[in-house]
C-alpha cells in the first residue's frame, strides 16, 4: 500500500515538475504560469484525476489511457488544443508512463506462507521474469502412502502490478496479462523440475505449454464461516517433447487462485499436480490448501 502511495505521489509530482521546467524554459515565473497556459484547459486536472483513477478503475491504465485520449479528441475544440499543446502533452504522457512502468521494480511484500506448510522448499525462482517485481515460495507435498502420482508442487507468489493500484478487476486483468505475455510458463519451470524429481516423469521444463481449461472464472472458498469469492484459472500442463502431437501431451494440471490487494500487489496460489493425481477429479479447486492459504493472509 505504501509503495503504491509513493508511486502515486511521484506521478503527480512529475506533473508539477514538468510545469516548473516548462516555465523556466519560457522564462516565466512558476507562480504566474497558469496550468491552462501550460497544457491546455483542464488538462492538468484531467491527468491528476486519471492518476487517482488507477485506484478505482478495473484494468487501470489499460482502460484509462485510451479513454483519456478518446475524450480529448472527441470535439473539434479538443482536437485544436492538441495542435497547440500536443508536444507538452506527449511529454507528460511519456513521462507518466515511464514512472508507472518503473514502479514495477518497487519491492513487494513476502508471499503468503501458512504455518501448516512448514518452511518452503525454495524461497525464490530463478526462472521468474525480472519484471515486474515478485517473490515466490515453493513447497513439495509428497504422499504418505508412497504413491508418486499423489505429489503436489505448491507455489505462493506475490507480484507487483503496474497497471492499477485498486482491487477491482485486478486479479482478472493481471491473469489475462500474464497469459498474453506468457509469464506462467517461465514460472512453472521450477515446478516441472520438482515434478520430474518426485515422479517418474522426464519433462523438459523448457518445452512446456499451458492450455486453459474451460471452467468458471471464480470460486467461493469458505474460511471460518466467511465466503471468499476469488478468481481462479485451471490449465492443462503439456509437454511439447513427449508424444507426437504438435500441441503437446498432457502431463498434469495447474490450478491458480488469485487474491488482489490494494496498493498494486497480487497474491497467487499455484498448485501443480501430475496426470493421475486423485485430486484432479475429487478436489479440482484444492480446497484444503486454498483455505489454509487464505487464512494465513
Amino acid at each position: 500500500m505504501i509503495s503504491a502511495l509513493i508511486i502515486t505521489l511521484a506521478l503527480i509530482g512529475f506533473i508539477f515538475l514538468l510545469h516548473y521546467l516548462d516555465a523556466r524554459k519560457q522564462d516565466i515565473s512558476f507562480q504566474s504560469y497558469d496550468f491552462n497556459s501550460y497544457c491546455g484547459k483542464g488538462t492538468v486536472k484531467a491527468f491528476i484525476v486519471a492518476i487517482l483513477m488507477l485506484w478505482l478503475v478495473p484494468y487501470g491504465a489499460i482502460l484509462i489511457i485510451p479513454i483519456f485520449v478518446a475524450v480529448s479528441l472527441i470535439s473539434p475544440a479538443s482536437r485544436n488544443e492538441w495542435k497547440n499543446y500536443g508536444k507538452i502533452r506527449l511529454k507528460m504522457i511519456s513521462g507518466l508512463l515511464i514512472l508507472l512502468l518503473l514502479g514495477g521494480f518497487v519491492p513487494i511484500s513476502e508471499p503468503i506462507s501458512p504455518d501448516e506448510w512448514g518452511q518452503p522448499y525454495f524461497i525464490e525462482n530463478p526462472n521468474a521474469p525480472i519484471y515486474p517485481a515478485s517473490q515466490q515460495y515453493t513447497w513439495v507435498f509428497t504422499p504418505n502412502d508412497g504413491v508418486v502420482l499423489d505429489v503436489e508442487i505448491v507455489q505462493s507468489i506475490t507480484i507487483r502490478t503496474t497497471h492499477q493500484f485498486g482491487q477491482f478487476g485486478l486479479a482478472s486483468s493481471s491473469l489475462k496479462i500474464g497469459e498474453t505475455l506468457g509469464f506462467q510458463e517461465g514460472r512453472l519451470q521450477q515446478a516441472v523440475e520438482l515434478l520430474n524429481k518426485e515422479t517418474y516423469f522426464n519433462i523438459d521444463p523448457n518445452e512446456i505449454s499451458l492450455v486453459e481449461i474451460n471452467d468458471k472464472p471464480k470460486h467461493t472458498f469458505v474460511v471460518n464461516g466467511v465466503d471468499h469469492e476469488l478468481d481462479i484459472r485451471s490449465y492443462e500442463l503439456r509437454s511439447l517433447t513427449l508424444g507426437t502431437s504438435a500441441s503437446g501431451t498432457k502431463v498434469g494440471e495447474v490450478f491458480c487462485l488469485a487474491k488482489p490487494n490494494y496498493g498494486g500487489e497480487l497474491d497467487l496460489l499455484v498448485v501443480v499436480r501430475p496426470i493421475g493425481h486423485p485430486g484432479l477429479s475429487s478436489d479440482r479447486y484444492a480446497e484444503a490448501l486454498a483455505v489454509q492459504w487464505i487464512s494465513a493472509e
